[in-house]
């Protein structure tokens, strides 16, 4: 052996020390070289719609870019194009077209948030899944993941910390996240031109029970039980989460819920909805007579005809004096889902709406600083204290309350607990998305905790996890730190 094959093998040996010290036993920080098998042989199975070949990593099957329905612009999804062929789901497929994200020109958010953003297509209707195993009639609980964004941007690759290989190989269930329409694509009213259009204003939720739809008809060849499954997600994707606890059409496809800084308990009222719709053919200067022409508007131009319109309701609401009260409304009007008393029959916080849902326990809650560093935030905070009481006061299953008050060291520690931060800590992703959480020992064994709150909640309908107190359901309020208390 030559001195500098030596010298190779000494270093060699030295990274795998220094990478086994990140981490407890059988985690993937233990492991030195990273395992890579790419044969369709190795990672195809037979969906419904046709066979499909990913990849596996370090242990776990990963599959990317699934279609799990098609649509054509403005109706509702229908089942994808069957195929015969292995399709190849290795990598993202396109994500929902949207305008441009502002932090792009941020170049502290650009660092911290490590984004993503693919590229944009209105074929946009894709899941992607990790597992453990595949085609061995294990029955894992299943996670699905709503990406946050609002109801007007974002995606299921946006950040690196919604990668799912840590949950599913460490922690034994099956990931899945999904893109589906935003913006003027998945929430444009358009019912007042005619049946046709009629479901237009929450063509965003119907797309996300068509993935749920897939998941039960799919899930078991990817080694998950679909009569186990717990949606989650954060911001707009928990604002997500709570209009499916209240959409008759999504009862029965999930059984667990977390709602991560996004408690959400009203939907546009349809008054404001078809204005907004109004306002838009009219920018677009489109005849009502000849609205089938709005299906092949260039989607910047149609984009900038609907933000235009959303401001202009938006200013006839408030002159009104109808623009909603609470700050997040506020925020959001006018992109969001629609009370069409069809697909979502009333709102989210109605009594009416916690009755489709009475039986699914739920986890909520927010982060300490949310969108300012200073002070507590005043905009989620108070709509999860008011979703976890009266869910609790109408009967419903239980609630688990939590405020997640970690603080980052990033940046000087600039970031505190900010929006977003809990994310990778859920994924068990700290170290993988290390730029925001700054990474660490602490954080990651924080990280280990605060995952296996969520999973063993996927598995139980209790959140349980060692080196976290026994979490009791609302009033209780769980604190997510270093050390976490319940109050």
């Amino acid at each position: 052996m030559t001195m500098r094959t030596r010298n190779f093998f000494i270093l060699l040996s030295a990274a795998c020390l220094a990478v086994s010290a990140c981490g407890p036993k059988g985690t993937r920080s233990e492991w030195c070289l990273h395992s890579l098998e790419t044969s369709a042989k190795v990672s195809t199975v037979q969906t419904v719609s046709g066979p499909v070949a990913g990849y596996v990593e370090d242990g776990v099957y990963t599959y990317k870019g699934i279609p799990y329905a098609k649509a054509e612009r403005f109706q509702p999804a229908s089942d994808p194009d069957p195929w015969t062929e292995v399709r190849s789901s290795r990598a993202y497929g396109p994500t929902c077209p949207q305008g441009l994200r502002s932090g792009w020109y941020d170049d502290l958010q650009a660092f911290s948030m490590h984004w993503d953003d693919g590229f944009p297509d209105e074929d946009c209707l894709r899941v992607n899944v990790w597992t453990a195993g595949i085609n061995d009639g294990r029955k894992r609980p299943v996670m699905v993941w709503l990406h946050g964004g609002g109801f007007s941007a974002g995606s299921g690759q946006e950040q690196i910390g919604y990668d799912g290989a840590n949950l599913a190989r460490d922690h034994g269930v099956v990931v899945v996240s999904l893109n589906h329409r935003l913006n003027v694509l998945g929430f444009l009213d358009l019912s007042g031109f005619g049946a046709r259009y009629a479901a237009s204003g929450n063509l965003g939720m119907t797309d996300i029970v068509k993935a749920l739809e897939w998941v039960r008809d799919n899930i078991s060849v990817f080694g998950g039980d679909p009569d186990n499954v717990t949606i989650f997600g954060q911001s707009g994707g928990g604002g997500k989460v709570c209009t499916l606890l209240a959409m008759p059409a999504a009862k029965g496809l999930f059984h667990k819920a977390v709602v991560e800084s996004g408690s959400i308990l009203e939907a546009l009222p349809q008054k404001w909805s078809r204005r907004i719709g109004a306002a838009t053919v009219r920018h677009l200067g489109i005849n009502p007579a000849r609205i089938a022409e709005i299906g092949t508007v260039p989607y910047a131009t149609l984009l900038e005809a609907y933000d235009a319109a959303v401001a202009e309701v938006r200013t006839e609401a408030e002159h009104e004096g109808e623009l909603p009260e609470n700050l997040l409304n506020q925020l959001i009007f006018g992109t969001r889902p629609v009370v069409d008393g069809e697909v979502l029959p009333h709102q989210p916080g109605s009594a009416a709406a916690m009755a489709v849902s009475k039986d699914i326990p739920v986890i909520i809650g927010t982060t300490y600083h949310e969108f300012t560093r200073d002070r507590e935030d005043p905009i989620f905070k108070p709509l999860a204290l008011q979703q976890a009481a009266d869910r609790t006061a109408a009967g419903c299953a239980p609630v688990y309350l939590y405020q997640f008050t970690w603080e980052s060291p990033v940046l000087d520690g600039a970031l505190g607990s900010t929006h977003c931060l809990e994310i990778p800590f859920v994924f068990d992703n700290v170290e993988l998305h290390r730029t925001f959480t700054g990474g660490g020992a602490q954080a990651v064994e924080l990280g280990h905790r605060i995952s296996r709150l969520w999973t063993n909640f996927a598995k139980t309908g209790v959140p349980s996890a060692d080196g976290i107190p026994a979490w009791e359901p609302y009033p209780r309020t769980m604190i997510l730190n270093v050390e976490s208390k319940l109050k």
